[in-house]
């Protein structure tokens, strides 16, 4: 048997082989995005089947993607080139696909152990696919004193339940920063500090920390969320009290309302209006909530002083081109009804209705009714056109029975004082959410 027969047959006994045929089967009838998703598979069961390239490029090619296509016709190549690999997993990175990022972040360590960015990289990968205890390992073992490096592996030591030296490494880390001859260049590295500092503070004040987004939104954050999956609440369809897709009625958001007002009237908080961002959503849940609590409604602006009211979007990731909410002030509380736990946001809110990795707003219309249970007859539900006041006023006037939530309030009552927005115990910065979570969940990948 000659060299390239040994080749051959390692090829063949490859744990990706099924995907390529499949992948193969997509690209002869065309389904070159379809191609992509299965050789994903294959590479994460075989980093170095290296017929997986080669299909990879052909796909993109036929995509008009020349600049993805090149990535991959690199290690095709070259499988041994470990900067080809550094390449490919910094494109997975940037375009949020963590799973593949991991697998071609890890290759290129194992052929150049000396990679000095990798591991930072890699490690992000993993918290934001909720494996911190990889994170922390491949942080620790690389021993960058790189500033961002120390950072984060500190954050996720915490995330890990790991604290140990935690306090004395982020008394360093502010030290250091200290006597940088430039403080300008060291804005936003000393608020990540601040961050930490505060996050190792709330994490001290739960004695009995649970794997649930109630528990580690408040570490992380200092945010409450209003409603959540217990533990064996839902199967498949929950992370961690977090919801997976979601589709809203009109009564669910009644039901977040009077949570709402729970919460404020266990914590002793008040509004003296609500301001709405201008999206229609916004303004529908906005305009509610100004019903519930008996007060004005006005749209949201940043030259308005906004005093003492409860700011309302209705997705977090409407706060994108409000970064002056990250500072907090005039005794403004940041509420978003949904906040999604796959991705980023410029704010964390103080409050949030639930999180989800999707949401459909009732009123958006796409969603099902069944008409007759025994045929089975379905209809789809249409767009909701009416004006948002008439909306937010027909979830107003539902009646239902208020669900008692006061034993969950005693967490965020106890620990009235940590929490953003409305505790003295804090700064006035409110943190950038990142996905980086200790709670594992279901998600689509």
């Amino acid at each position: 048997m000659g060299l390239f027969d040994i080749f051959k047959k390692q090829d063949d006994n490859s744990p990706a082989k099924e995907d390529l045929t499949k992948a193969k089967e997509h690209f002869s009838k065309g389904e070159f995005q379809e191609t992509l998703r299965t050789l994903a598979w294959g590479f994460k069961k075989d980093v170095d089947y290296k017929p997986l390239y080669k299909l990879a490029a052909d796909s993109l090619e036929k995509l008009n993607a020349a600049d993805e296509q090149k990535l991959f016709e690199a290690i095709n190549k070259n499988i041994k080139d470990s900067n080809a690999f550094h390449n490919l997993g910094d494109f997975y990175f940037s375009v949020g696909h963590y799973d593949l990022a991991q697998t071609f972040y890890e290759k290129t360590l194992q052929l150049n152990p000396n990679n000095e960015e990798a591991p930072h990289d890699l490690a992000i990968s993993y918290a934001r696919r909720f494996q911190v205890s990889k994170a922390v390992e491949v942080l620790t073992n690389c021993r960058s004193n790189d500033f961002w490096n120390l950072y984060f592996l500190n954050k996720c030591k915490i995330l890990d339940k790991k604290v140990e030296g935690v306090h004395v490494a982020i008394m360093n880390l502010q030290t250091f920063l200290d006597e940088q001859p430039n403080q300008d260049d060291v804005d936003i590295p000393k608020m990540k500090v601040k961050e930490l500092q505060e996050t190792l503070q709330r994490f001290s004040t739960v004695p009995d920390i649970q794997t649930h987004i109630r528990d580690w939104q408040f570490i992380q954050y200092g945010g409450a969320v209003l409603d959540y999956f217990e533990d064996g609440e839902g199967g498949d369809h929950v992370a961690g009290g977090r919801y997976v897709a979601s589709w809203g009625s009109n009564g669910s958001i009644k039901t977040i309302a009077n949570k709402l007002k729970q919460f404020a009237n266990k914590l002793s908080i008040s509004f003296q209006g609500i301001v709405s961002l201008s999206d229609r959503d916004s303004e529908i849940i906005g305009r509610l909530l100004a019903k519930e609590f008996g007060v004005s409604f006005n749209f949201y602006k940043p030259t308005n002083t906004n005093q003492d009211c409860l700011i309302v979007c209705s997705d977090s990731s409407h706060f994108a081109g409000v970064e002056e909410l990250i500072t907090i002030q005039n005794g403004q509380i940041v509420f978003s009804l949904n906040h999604s736990w796959l991705d980023s946001s410029i704010v964390s809110p103080d409050i949030i209705g639930f999180m989800t990795q999707t949401y459909t707003f009732p009123w958006t219309g796409g969603g099902m009714r069944v008409i007759d249970m025994e045929s089975r007859n379905i209809e789809r539900i249409p767009p909701d056109d009416r004006s948002a006041e008439e909306i937010a006023t027909d979830i107003f006037n539902i009646r239902q029975p208020q669900e008692d939530i006061n034993k969950h309030l005693e967490f965020y009552a106890e620990r009235k004082n940590y929490l953003k927005g409305i505790g003295k115990q804090t700064n006035n910065k409110r943190y950038n959410f990142m996905i980086e979570s200790p709670v594992p969940g279901s998600y689509f990948g």
